[in-house]
């Protein structure tokens, strides 16, 4: 039960981790965390004007629409729990060192490890399997955006950000997998099929994605044994791209902030906590 709960503590300093990158000034890195939560609030609502129409509510079944929706929701998260912790760290009574971090910050950053891989694996996933298409609908800026675009945002936002990493992390994102993989499940049982129907089966029986499809379970099985292998494997990317992020900010510059003393080094802050 101790390791269980241990592999879904959220541990970092705040505010200083969550305010400071290692490439940017506070104030720069909180404009550069409420651009990107425009960003996505922007393409959010013009993939939903794209998609409704056409979808209705089936919109909500597939994961990428998951994905993206729970990407817009931590990017503007993340900006609140940045600009929190920017005036934290510039105007505490305390220090900049306040302890645990607030649940909100912690759940907005739960969000940020999970959105980090899934986001790869909507990518890997999609691409391949358009190009097996006969006749594959065209991609229009919406969905460039949310099978392509977003995931290098946030491949910015890693490197930019200077939140703490660890493989244990990854369970955020694999307790994502598993819970869409039980929605297609409930979707086979429950018979939803899909908006635009299949050559296969009657429309109740549509499966959400070829390769999911409940109604020949060993191929699933595999499917999904291959998915969880593969999660393994962009667990370990991730692994290592956290490690080139922290190897390039031993170079880089000392940041510093903004206080009533007057300018203070990141490092002095963080030395002196």
């Amino acid at each position: 039960m101790t390791c269980c709960s241990s592999a879904f503590k959220i541990e970092l300093r705040w505010p200083e981790q969550i305010a400071t990158s290692n490439w940017l000034q506070p104030r720069s890195y909180l404009i550069f965390n409420c651009i990107l939560a425009i960003v996505f609030v922007a393409f959010q609502l013009l993939n939903l004007y794209d998609a409704i129409p056409v979808l209705g509510g089936y919109y909500f079944i597939y994961l990428t629409v998951w994905a993206l929706v729970l990407q817009t929701i931590t990017m503007v998260t993340l900006f609140i729990c940045t600009l929190w912790a920017y005036v934290k760290l510039t105007d505490g009574p305390d220090g900049p060192s306040q302890g645990q971090a607030p649940l909100f910050v912690r759940c907005t950053v739960a969000l940020w490890y999970l959105i980090q891989p899934t986001s790869l694996i909507v990518v890997i996933l999609y691409w391949p399997a358009r190009a097996f298409m006969t006749d594959p609908p065209p991609v229009g800026l919406s969905g460039l955006f949310a099978h392509l675009l977003n995931w290098l945002c946030l491949l910015i936002s890693l490197f930019a950000s200077r939140i703490p990493w660890s493989c244990k992390n990854f369970v955020w994102g694999l307790v994502f997998i598993l819970t869409y993989l039980g929605h297609t499940a409930i979707h086979y049982f429950a018979q939803l099929g899909t908006p635009l129907g299949c050559e296969r089966y009657i429309d109740q029986e549509c499966p959400i994605y070829d390769a999911f499809d409940w109604n020949m379970p060993m191929m699933t099985t595999i499917v999904t044994a291959v998915a969880l292998v593969l999660y393994t494997v962009i667990a370990g990317l991730y692994t290592i791209l956290v490690c080139c992020r922290n190897c390039c900010s031993c170079m880089a510059k000392p940041m510093e902030v903004e206080s009533k003393d007057g300018p203070e080094n990141i490092e002095t802050i963080e030395n002196a906590a």
